[in-house]
Formats: C-alpha cells, structure tokens, sequence
C-alpha cells in the first residue's frame, strides 16, 4: 500500500514539473506585444502611471524614457520591462529634480 502512493505522489509530482517546464519554453513576445505590455502596466500602476514614463522596444531591447519621483520608481519600470519579456532593458529615465533623500540619522553608518 505505501509503494503504491509513493508511486502516485512520485507520478503526480513529475506531471506538475513537466507542466511547469513546458511553460517556460513559450515563444519569445514581439517587440510590440512587450511595449504594450509595459505600457498597459505602467498606466496600472497608481504610482507610476502620473509620471510620464515611456519604453519603446526595438529587437528584444527596451529603452526606459521619461522622469522618475524617485529612485525606486526607476528600477521598477526596469523590473516590469523585464517581466513583460524584455530581453534587456536600457533604463535612460531620470530622477526628478525636486526628489530629496532621506538624511540619515546619527546612528546609521555607511555602507
């Protein structure tokens, strides 16, 4: 009896990672499927879609355009590029003017 489920969670697990392989081997996007994409989850973004951000994507390549709120805001629309299929990213978005990082406390040290 014990074989026997061995056997079945042994059988079950093998079809759950040859599912999730062959999810992984889906056909590389186009360039315009991954611009829209960026695009549709940038105007998502409560934080982000105010911002004037813009890729453009050219042979895989997505280049990152635009002001930034903050350093944060910048390496997420890398990040999203990325997960939308992006085979590389340029980031060339700035970081606003107006934005002031945190002073440091006397306690913190630097790294």
């Amino acid at each position: 009896m014990r074989r026997t489920i061995l056997i079945v969670c042994q059988l079950v697990l093998l079809a759950v990672f040859s599912l999730n392989a062959r999810a992984d081997t889906s056909p590389p996007k186009s360039d315009g499927e991954i611009q829209q994409c960026i695009s549709d989850r940038l105007a998502a973004s409560p934080s982000l879609k105010d911002q004037g951000l813009s890729a453009s994507v050219s042979n895989g390549v997505a280049t990152l355009t635009g002001t930034a709120r903050n350093p944060g805001s910048k390496g997420a629309v890398t990040r999203i590029a990325k997960k939308c299929g992006a085979a590389t990213v340029t980031n060339n978005i700035t970081i606003s003017a107006s934005y002031k990082p945190a002073k440091k406390s006397a306690g913190e040290k630097k790294m």
